[in-house]
């Protein structure tokens, strides 16, 4: 009867991957159709939304024979990769498009890599629901632009789940396969480093704690220690060419024009005046100290209020851009009200967790909060869903983690039948997914912009 009863589970799970396989393949059909035609009827000019900077970057490096050094405003990455798939005889039209399939190709590859790490780490229907989630309510809208949106989700991404994995169980690889990542996401757009100072430093007190509280063995922190160094060893190995042409450049390893000055700036009008000046100067630092926008002229010459009115204003308008968005802002809402329910009622073991072990959980509230704040900061100078969706993955990935970890094995009864909590929960996420993703194929796609 044992043999049987194996037989027919090692069966069920068989036809359970091949369910899964499947669903994604006719998924990743559905969604290259999909995006391909929002890019032909939606996505139609080459000129909205840095796309045709994008390009003018790739030529140039294709032109140059990958020698050409961008104004450190865009970052190499993405461009090199249109460069090589995209740049070649024809007209600007014609790269454009050309442009616009290949992307959609990088973003089904990007989807696969997800795809692997959720099947990995979540069971396999809320990892399918996430799955599918993710690529039709933002990817199948992000697919078809000449952005860099897609490939730095992804990095930042994959970057935040090795960290959290060396929260778990520090390694030798993990340690090195996150500063590989960081640093080609940071090749892809300069937003990583705030991510990767604040995963460093409570990584850093963790490790502290853990000693103190003598949790773990000394290998253990020889583990941990070395991890941390392979970290930013492999991000300084990718990066370290960029960085030194840039301090060759600018004076700076890390400049870049964004994080240097538009970020101090009230506005995008006030940026591209002020860069205009900058020019006719001959640069930024030509300007006089107290017209080049830094920390110390904002502080100068804004009040505490000011400081709080543009955050609070910051906050209201990335709110606002997620609502109005493609169609995630509902089951974001929803998740994170199915975590709060579920944290106050496994409120006791939570803290009891937490006590024992705190700066993992703190550094995921620095994580999302820092960037949160520094997002809602920016929002002054340039709004979009673009910059508030580098947090979507890795918020999607806890929220799922944390429901399927502390939901496991509950149940609840009504009258005299039983039922699996987790089990009604993805249900109910699937069938709600279901409605959403047809509503999206057929109404939203040929109608919506997604650039922004």
């Amino acid at each position: 009867m044992r043999r049987d009863l194996a037989g027919r589970g090692d069966s069920q799970s068989r036809l359970g991957h091949i369910f899964c396989v499947t669903l994604l393949v006719l998924g990743g059909l559905l969604f290259f159709e999909r995006a391909g035609v929002n890019g032909r009827e939606v996505n139609t000019r080459i000129d909205r939304t840095d796309q045709s900077a994008y390009i003018t970057y790739a030529t140039r490096l294709k032109e140059s024979g990958f020698s050409y050094v961008g104004s450190r405003n865009r970052m190499p990455l993405y461009p090199a990769f249109v460069a090589v798939t995209s740049v070649g005889e024809g007209t600007p039209g014609e790269v454009f498009a050309k442009a616009k399939t290949w992307n959609v190709l990088l973003s089904l590859a990007c989807l696969v890599g997800i795809a692997g790490i959720f099947l990995a780490r979540l069971p396999r229907h809320a990892a399918m629901n996430a799955v599918f989630f993710v690529s039709f309510t933002v990817f199948v809208f992000k697919a078809p632009h000449v952005q860099a949106e897609v490939l730095f989700y992804t990095l930042s991404f994959v970057f935040f789940f090795l960290g959290w994995e060396m929260f778990r169980k520090p390694g030798i690889v993990k340690g090195t396969s996150a500063g590989l990542t960081a640093g080609l996401a940071h090749l892809t757009k300069a937003s990583i480093l705030p991510g990767m100072f604040c995963f460093l430093v409570f990584y850093v007190l963790d490790g502290i704690w853990m000693s103190r509280k003598k949790l773990v063995t000394p290998k253990h922190h020889i583990v941990k220690a070395l991890s941390a160094v392979l970290l930013v060893a492999g991000f300084l190995v990718i990066v370290g060419p960029y960085l030194n042409k840039s301090k060759e450049l600018h004076g700076s390893y890390f400049y870049n024009v964004n994080s240097t000055y538009y970020i101090w700036c009230n506005s995008w009008k006030e940026a591209v005046a002020t860069t205009e000046k900058a020019k006719e100067a001959g640069g930024w630092d030509n300007l006089p100290a107290n017209e080049i926008p830094s920390l110390a002229n904002y502080w100068r010459t804004h009040t505490p209020a000011d400081i709080a009115t543009r955050l609070g204003q910051g906050i209201s308008r990335v709110f606002e851009s997620m609502r109005k968005s493609y169609g995630y802002f509902p089951f974001l809402v929803g998740l994170s009200a199915a975590s709060l329910l579920l944290g106050i009622h496994k409120h006791r073991l939570l803290w009891r967790l937490f006590l024992r072990r705190p700066f993992p959980v703190l550094a995921l509230v620095c994580y999302f909060g820092g960037y949160f704040v520094l997002i809602a900061w920016y929002s002054q100078i340039i709004m979009g869903n673009r910059f508030i969706l580098a947090l979507f993955l890795p918020f999607v990935f806890m929220h799922m983690i944390f429901l399927s970890t502390f939901l496991r094995g509950v149940t609840a009864r009504i009258r005299s039948t039983r039922f699996s909590v987790p089990v009604v929960f993805q249900t109910a996420f699937s069938l709600w997914l279901l409605v959403e993703i047809v509503l999206i194929c057929f109404f939203r796609i040929p109608a919506l912009y997604g650039g922004s």
